[in-house]
C-alpha cells in the first residue's frame, strides 16, 4: 500500500507518470470504491445537499471523465492505456482528497469560510487540474497545453452537466 500512494505522490509531483501504474483492473476496482467512499465525505464536508443528490453528482463526475477519458484514448488508438490512465487520475484525485480533508474540517468547524483555507483548497484544485493535463499529456502522446485543454474542458463539462441537471447543487 505504502508503494502504490508513493507511486500517487511521484506522480503528483510529475515525477512519474501514467505509464508507471501497474496494469491492474482489481486495483481499479478498489480504487474506484476509495474514490467514492471519499468524494462522498468531501463533498459532505463541503455541502448540506441530501445523500441521494450527493451519489448522482459524484456518478455524473465519474461517467464524464470516464467518457471524456475512454473516447480521447479511442481516437488516438491508445485503448490499452485505459487501465493505466484511469488509475491514475483516481489515485490523484484520492491523494489530493486526503490532502484537502482537514482543510474541509477546519472550513465546516469555523463560523464562516476562512479565506485563507479556501485559498489552499482553490490551490489544491489547480494542482490537480495541472497534473490531470500531466496525465492526458502522457497517456494521449499530445502537447501538454493540449493535455492542459482537454483537463480543463473536462471540469467545464462537469460543471455545465450538473447546471443543467443539477442547478441546485451549484447554488449551494
Amino acid at each position: 500500500m505504502n508503494a502504490l500512494i508513493r507511486l500517487f505522490w511521484r506522480l503528483s509531483l510529475f515525477r512519474k507518470g501514467p505509464e508507471d501504474m501497474p496494469y491492474a483492473p482489481p486495483l481499479l476496482v478498489i480504487l474506484l470504491v476509495a474514490w467514492l467512499i471519499m468524494q462522498g465525505l468531501s463533498a459532505n464536508l463541503q455541502t448540506s445537499l441530501p445523500a441521494g443528490q450527493l451519489i448522482a453528482v459524484q456518478w455524473i463526475s465519474l461517467l464524464l471523465v470516464t467518457a471524456v477519458t475512454t473516447a480521447a484514448l479511442a481516437f488516438k488508438g491508445l485503448l490499452t492505456r485505459w487501465v493505466q490512465t484511469m488509475m491514475a487520475l483516481l489515485g490523484l484525485d484520492l491523494l489530493l482528497s486526503l490532502v484537502a480533508l482537514p482543510l474541509l474540517i477546519v472550513n465546516m468547524a469555523a463560523a464562516q469560510p476562512i479565506p485563507i483555507i479556501d485559498g489552499l483548497y482553490f490551490m489544491l484544485v489547480s494542482w490537480q487540474l495541472a497534473v490531470q493535463s500531466f496525465i492526458y499529456h502522457r497517456s494521449l502522446d499530445v502537447s501538454p497545453l493540449l493535455g492542459l485543454a482537454l483537463a480543463f474542458s473536462l471540469l467545464i463539462l462537469t460543471y455545465m452537466t450538473l447546471a443543467a441537471f443539477m442547478p441546485e447543487v451549484l447554488n449551494r
